[in-house]
Order: structure tokens, then C-alpha cells, then sequence
């Protein structure tokens, strides 16, 4: 899925008011953690994703879980990551892009 700029920045600004869904802690990135970003995604298709280690890994955890999750990366601030992947359903989606 490809995002234009435009709507990207769009979608940072609803992001902006959101709070983040998953902690990527001492753990790193697990399957289960994976498997919660899937179903989170399903549900708000615009999530925050904040790392609390990993720091300097970031970069390629993201776009592992981009890939894994088969979303788009709007983008990244700091720490945190926010992530979209629009609803198949119509009458289901939150964000019109």
C-alpha cells in the first residue's frame, strides 16, 4: 500500500492526539507482540508504537513490523513509531485517505 505525502501528514495529525497501543520493552519484538499489532491495527488502523528499549535498533524494527503487520510507516518521532494500515471493509474505516 502507497501513501502520498500529503495524506501521510494528515494522518501524522490525527496521530498526534493519540496515545501510543504497544510498548516494544526488554523483549524486543516477539510474535505475540507481532500478533497484538495485527489485531490493534484491524481495530484503529492508525496506531503508535513506543519503544521503550531497543533504541538504537528502531530503524530495521520498524520495518520489520511494517512488513510483518502489512502496513505503512506514516512516521517516526523520538521513540515512537506510528503505523497505518487501512480497513478492507468501507464501512469500517476510521481514516479516508
Amino acid at each position: 500500500m502507497k501513501i502520498s505525502s500529503k495524506d501521510k501528514q494528515k494522518l501524522k495529525g490525527f496521530a498526534h492526539s493519540i496515545k501510543h497501543s504497544v510498548i516494544i520493552g526488554k523483549e524486543g519484538l516477539s510474535q505475540n507482540s507481532i500478533n497484538k499489532i495485527i489485531k490493534i491495527l484491524e481495530d484503529k488502523e492508525l496506531i503508535k508504537i513506543k519503544f521503550n528499549s531497543f533504541k538504537e535498533e528502531k530503524d530495521s524494527l520498524a520495518k520489520e513490523i511494517e512488513t510483518s503487520c502489512n502496513a505503512v510507516i506514516v512516521g517516526q518521532i523520538g521513540n515512537i513509531l506510528i503505523l497505518f494500515k487501512q480497513n478492507p471493509d468501507i464501512d469500517k474505516r476510521k481514516y479516508i485517505i
